[in-house]
């Protein structure tokens, strides 16, 4: 179809199911239809498919009485659409054109950007809306599209709203570069305070009474950051101990918080209304709320801490050398790492200081922290709307993302099903202890501090019930007692591919010989023809192609393992296993390099292909039940042969303890002998292959190994020599690098004590009622080295001292039931209490747990006056004060000094500027304009003020606006104690002198920063501050590597400050004698690629940056 009859007919998309935009090209060429897929679509499929369903069907968009939308068709660009808004009572037409900055990053981290190509009485209106639109996050097309109609009602029923007025900020015609895009966009108000402290104390006090500790911290510029906390030994009240203990052995660690941070508030508190939406203030101001989540020693960080928590591109330096963090068993340098020190920690080992005003991430962070990111505030929208609770909402969200329908549409169909989600939810009860509902739905107001807490508790007590990437409730037939994903290839892709499982090395360094019997039990089942479902699948592993299979091989000789048949997967894992190294010399490889950078363990054997690495790591991480060898003599059973390994195994879902305990309270009641003996202990054996799947799925009995003459259940011996000798049958094939060489298996498990109820006591134990079985060790016979490091021949000597019987203390060890003791080699086990382990760990942790008082920020909140009940709403178009009476903060802001501009001082910087750059582009322009706008938007409001100091930069309105894509700014106004202040004090330095110059495919590009004047003290003459020795930045922000789109140029300003006032490792100086001598571009381009080179820093276009800075 030609570009002419696509701009001229209405329909130009028929029936196609896809829309396709040509790369490339601004033509808009049909695709041929394809069939619906069941994954949820994303990117520019997503975005095609929502541009093709309001086109088709623009009814769908949610209409006022005064406005509807009528038509809606691509533009011209690609990512772009026409919308044409209708006025009900005049049928009057008003056009507004979109464009959607990345749709690869679509619906979820991209911006969507506009103007009206109409002139008359309405443009400024919709110019307006268009520039609140721009800060709205995760807005699909069909809520852009609402959005519009809502606004543009809103406006005419609020003809006074403050978008234009005093604070209109005239832009001079040469400016326009493009006419096309000559309406520019703004963010909107400054990063000025708005912080209602009655409200805030209001919600504090409703956080302390639900047993939380609420906490506010200063991030500078009128900003804060919000903390809520916990203490971990309240944690363990409703989550069970050893579930947090699986999941992060931080969670029982002495004096441990679990905390939230809450920042993106961009001063404004409140700024969550009840339905979930943004108040609009806020929304224009660009707030944006991000979570993160993990452990602190007090109820809240420091505010250094909570800020670099939420720094998301880092500040390096080769030669700067960290102080030594805790382990952090969550962290894996299988691949590409930037953290220089964890192997350092990790041989140092537990004992090492932790900083009391750390924030310490830990193993659920970052699936945590993405669904509260991504979801919370719709979910509370769709809560608000349907009257539904979390589940419900959960459910129809996910309902929404995959079929790509309305909502509204899916409750009318649905609406049984999805209330249904919240019946079941309630009934887990029984077993989960979930927080309260924090939503009040008698209440007009959102407390944001309890609501996202309560929120994060309870998907921590269900984090594995979920998919720890997509957050959709799993299917599995089995529970799992580690939180895993789901069976979408994307899921396992992004879990094993982005490190968000449990450390591969730290596990190697800390519990070598579970890896070691995980790999040999992966290995054993997958050369005995047994390993089934999940196999590593999704993850993009290229393997040798196995004997005998005729499948396509690339170049170098490999297949992809996903196209393999299930035989051929389980040889190409034989094959893969056998090339790694013994898990020992990998922990002795890692312990040699643990001083060197960027350490990665497959560098360890260059032979040994990625996808091997890939499948150790799958291998352990995909293990979703706990084992942990016992060494401390307290945690061991007794009269057990040194020839057998021990294990504490916990396999199941989290509440199975619970259950475990309600079927023993019911269960006994009545029976005498049951109640003061409650259980009894029985053995499990099972053929070496089998134990792969048995510590993930648990003990089933679906399967039939070695028939069922005495009934369906799972088979317990009371003497474990049945259970090792008849049924822990030996394999042929043992992974040939094993240290620990394990010739059989056989578990332990504690069994509610009523075995009349059994499906049958003799001659072995039938149990059909799972509820009613807890594994608690696994034994594993072994060949390889042992412990006393005797020879095999000792064995026979060790297994007779064995036999000599040990006491069994009352008390610590459980008194069993006479009639049925667990018997091995003719004498009783010793069997330590159940929760003897956890109880030592409980205490500790109770011991460690210090009340600590409130800081004086957090009294200040608490000592504020009240609030009234309903304030009005701030008036933009004047001066909100800030309500900070009684909040004396510390001296991380110290007052600062009056700052003026010095005209001599900015003019003979400019005069050193390079020529303008020569390259543009109409999506930049329009970005730049966006960007230009909102720059002196603040800063004629921090005029207005006096307050140019607070703000900390300055545009020179004398030499900007030449050219949107050079600019000046300078950066002044530093902590007077800090000694690049000092000197510049001391030297008549007014400011640092920025040139700033944007490339042609800005924001999708960084732009480049370069200092003209003062010249700074070099690194490798004591210098610091982040200045590279030609006077251009050295952070990571500014490549490819760390920018994103969605960063504003006064933010980034913010970050480069903060980056100058860092004083570690080295404060910033100036040079002494030649501090007057101006940067060249040249100068700044060598030291920005040098850096880069060193850090190993992306620049993805090293041509476009050499010409942008040189024009050459």
């Amino acid at each position: 179809m030609d570009q002419a009859h696509i701009d001229s007919d209405d329909d130009m998309f028929m029936d196609a199911p896809e829309v396709r935009v040509s790369e490339g090209s601004s033509s808009s060429t049909l695709g041929t239809p394809t069939q619906s897929v069941a994954k949820p679509l994303k990117g520019r499929k997503r975005f095609n498919a929502d541009l093709l369903q309001l086109k088709n069907h623009p009814e769908l968009i949610s209409r006022s009485d005064k406005w509807s939308v009528k038509r809606v068709r691509p533009g011209d660009d690609d990512g772009s659409i026409d919308v044409a808004l209708m006025e009900t009572a005049s049928n009057m037409l008003q056009a507004v054109s979109l464009l959607v900055s990345d749709t690869s990053e679509y619906p979820n981290n991209h911006t969507i950007f506009g103007y009206s190509p109409d002139s008359g009485p309405l443009e400024a209106k919709v110019t307006a809306i268009v520039e609140k639109l721009s800060v709205r996050p995760g807005c699909t097309l069909q809520d852009a599209a609402e959005f519009l109609v809502r606004e543009i009602s809103r406006s005419d029923e609020d003809d006074d709203d403050d978008e234009g007025g005093e604070d209109e900020i005239e832009i001079d015609d040469h400016m326009s570069i493009d006419e096309d895009f000559s309406q520019a966009l703004y963010q909107g108000l400054p990063r000025t305070s708005r912080l209602r402290l009655g409200q805030l104390k209001k919600d504090f006090v409703e956080a302390k009474a639900a047993g939380y500790s609420p906490g506010i911290l200063w991030a500078g510029s009128g900003d804060f950051i919000l903390s809520i906390s916990i203490p971990l030994t309240e944690l363990t009240k409703c989550i069970p101990p050893h579930a947090l203990l699986a999941w992060d052995r931080h969670f029982l660690e002495p004096g441990q918080h679990l905390t939230l941070l809450i920042s993106g508030m961009w001063g404004f508190y409140p700024l969550v209304q009840r339905d979930g939406t943004l108040l609009r203030e806020a929304a224009r101001a660009g707030a944006n709320l991000k979570f993160k989540v993990g452990f602190t020693q007090k109820y809240k960080p420091s505010p250094d801490s909570a800020t670099t928590a939420f720094r998301q591109f880092t500040l390096k330096d080769s030669r700067d050398k960290k102080k030594p963090e805790p382990i952090n068993p969550f962290f894996d340098l299988t691949g590409d790492s930037d953290d220089e020190d964890y192997l350092d920690n990790l041989v140092k080992g537990p004992e090492n200081e932790v900083d009391e005003a750390a924030f310490q991430r830990m193993s659920l962070s970052n699936s945590l922290e993405s669904l509260l990111d991504q979801h919370l505030l719709r979910l509370i929208q769709l809560r608000e709307k349907f009257n539904f609770g979390w589940a419900a909402a959960e459910e129809l969200l996910w309902q929404a993302e995959t079929s790509q329908e309305n909502p509204s549409t899916i409750v009318l169909e649905k609406r049984e099903m999805l209330e249904k989600a919240d019946v079941d939810e309630q009934e887990l009860s029984a077993s989960y202890k979930l927080p309260d509902d924090s939503i009040d739905p008698g209440s007009t107001k959102l407390n944001l501090l309890t609501t996202s807490f309560s929120f994060l508790l309870r998907r921590l007590a269900l984090c594995t019930r979920h998919c720890v990437i997509c957050h959709k409730k799993l299917q599995n037939e089995y529970e799992a007692l580690k939180p895993y994903v789901c069976d979408s290839n994307l899921c396992i892709f992004q879990y094993y591919s982005l490190n968000l499982g449990p450390s591969l090395e730290y596990d190697i360094i800390a519990n070598t010989e579970v890896v070691d019997l995980l790999v040999s039990l992966a290995y054993t089942a997958a050369a005995d023809q047994v390993l089934d479902e999940p196999l590593p699948r999704g993850m993009g592993l290229l393997v040798p192609r196995p004997a005998g299979s005729v499948i396509q091989v690339d170049d170098g000789g490999l297949c992809q393992f996903d196209s393999l048949s299930v035989q051929e997967m389980r040889s190409a894992i034989v094959m893969l296993l056998n090339s790694l190294p013994p898990i020992g010399d990998m922990k002795k490889y890692l312990q040699r390099k643990s001083s060197a950078d960027n350490t990665r363990l497959r560098d360890m054997d260059p032979d040994v292909l990625p996808a091997a690495w890939s499948l150790l790591r799958w291998s352990v991480a995909s293990c979703t039940a706990h084992i942990q060898e016992l060494t401390d003599k307290e945690d061991c059973l007794k009269n057990i042969s040194p020839q057998f390994r021990q294990f504490r195994f916990m396999v199941g879902a989290p509440d199975k303890e619970a259950k475990f305990k309600t079927a023993l309270e019911k269960e006994t009641a009545g029976d005498a002998n049951a109640q003061e003996y409650p259980t009894l202990f029985g053995f499990h054996g099972s053929p070496l292959k089998n134990w792969h799947s048995i510590i993930r799925h648990g003990l089933w009995y679906k399967s039939i190994a070695h028939g069922r003459a005495h009934g369906h259940g799972v088979y317990f011996a009371k003497d474990g020599n049945i259970s090792m000798r008849g049924y822990a049958a030996h394999s042929a094939h043992r992974w040939k690098n094993s240290m620990l060489l394990p010739t059989n298996c056989f578990a332990l498990a504690e069994i509610v004590n009523r075995p009349q109820q059994f499906v049958s006591q003799n001659p072995y134990y039938v149990v059909d009622k799972t509820d009613w079985i807890m594994c608690r060790y696994l034994l594993v016979q072994y060949m390889g080295d042992h412990s006393t490091g005797g020879s095999r021949g000792s064995w026979t000597q060790d297994a007779q001292r064995a036999r000599e019987p040990q006491t069994i203390q009352e008390g610590r060890y459980l008194t069993q039931d006479p009639k049925c003791p667990a018997m091995l080699d003719g004498q009783t086990v010793g069997v330590p209490q159940p929760s003897y382990h956890i109880d030592k760990l409980l205490a500790a942790c109770a011991k460690g747990c210090q009340e600590v008082g409130l800081d004086q920020e957090d009294r200040g909140v608490f000592d504020a006056p009240d609030d009234d009940d309903d304030p009005p709403e701030p008036n933009l178009s004047t001066e909100t004060e800030t309500i900070l009476e009684g909040i004396t903060t510390t001296s991380a802001f110290p007052p600062l000094e009056e700052w003026k501009p010095d005209a001599e001082w900015t003019e003979r910087n400019v005069e050193e500027m390079s020529d303008p750059p020569r390259d543009s582009s109409p999506s930049a322009t329009m970005a730049l304009q966006k960007e230009f706008k909102a720059m002196l938007k603040e800063q004629k409001l921090a005029e207005k003020k006096n307050d140019l100091a607070t703000l900390g930069w300055y545009m020179s309105p004398d030499h900007n606006g030449d050219n949107l894509y050079q600019w000046i700014v300078e950066m002044h106004s530093f902590d007077p104690e800090l000694p690049i202040s000092k000197d510049m004090k001391t030297k008549g330095v007014n400011s640092l002198v920025f040139e700033i110059r944007f490339p042609p495919s800005f924001p999708h590009s960084p732009p480049f920063f370069r200092i003209i004047r003062p010249r700074f003290l070099t690194y490798m003459h004591g210098g610091g501050g982040h200045i590279t020795v030609g006077g251009s930045i050295c952070m990571d922000l500014l490549t490819s590597d760390g920018w994103l789109p969605s960063y504003s140029i006064s933010a980034v300003l913010l970050q480069i400050k903060l980056a100058i006032s860092s004083t570690d490792p080295r404060p910033a100086r100036l040079q002494e004698t030649t501090w007057d001598r101006p940067y060249t571009a040249h100068e700044a381009l060598h030291g920005y690629t040098r850096a880069a080179a060193m850090h190993n820093w992306k620049i993805s276009n090293a041509g476009e940056i050499q010409k942008l800075v040189t024009n050459r």
